[in-house]
């Protein structure tokens, strides 16, 4: 059986979700808290439900992106020091896989503001075919089913992916932000 701690600090709800000997447990922040305050909180109620300890663990994932500039590099950061610590490899998941695991046909959308939308396109197998920033409208035109909203089990489908990946070795040791536009530092910066 893989146990596997998942960390999602990719939107305004901090999710940390789990499976141990067979067990599920998740936290979430509620939106309200600032994810670098809340995350290892979050670790520890999810670890402690499970009588957990984080060398219990096969691996680690987080969710790289697209979505919140600091609260990917949070989460990120959180696995990269739990990994560190316990000498376990890493799994990277896409915010947008999980909104469409399992949901077959379809393109999910993560809202990017001003009319945009970072957008992945999947396959009936639920392979992704292309993901980028695109205008709203031009999703919403695709001839598919959209998936615009983060699912109640969000938690379950992160833990199913990571337990996927984990069980097929496909580990990402450099484990790194996934980010589809530039920042609006570095837009402002470049005058975008």
């Amino acid at each position: 059986m893989t146990n596997v701690l998942t960390v999602d600090c990719s939107a305004d709800e901090l999710i940390v979700c789990a499976v141990f000997g067979g067990a599920y447990a998740e936290s979430r922040s509620g939106g309200a808290q600032r994810h670098n305050g809340a995350v290892l909180g979050c670790v520890d109620k999810v670890m402690t439900a499970l009588g957990a300890k984080p060398s219990d663990f096969d691996a680690f994932a987080a969710v790289v992106g697209p979505g919140s500039f600091t609260g990917i590099r949070i989460g990120v950061a959180t696995i990269k020091a739990l990994c560190l610590a316990t000498g376990k490899p890493s799994v990277a998941i896409d915010a947008l896989e999980a909104i469409a695991y399992g949901e077959g046909e379809c393109i999910a959308v993560i809202d990017a503001r001003n009319g945009n939308c970072y957008a992945a396109r999947f396959d009936k197998e639920g392979n992704m075919l292309e993901e980028k920033l695109m205008p709203r409208s031009q999703a919403d035109a695709a001839g598919v089913v959209v998936i615009d909203a983060r699912p109640d089990d969000i938690g379950k489908r992160l833990t199913a992916i990571a337990v996927e990946k984990v069980e097929a070795k496909r580990f990402d040791a450099a484990l790194e932000p996934k980010y589809l536009r530039k920042s609006q530092a570095e837009r402002m910066k470049d005058g975008d």
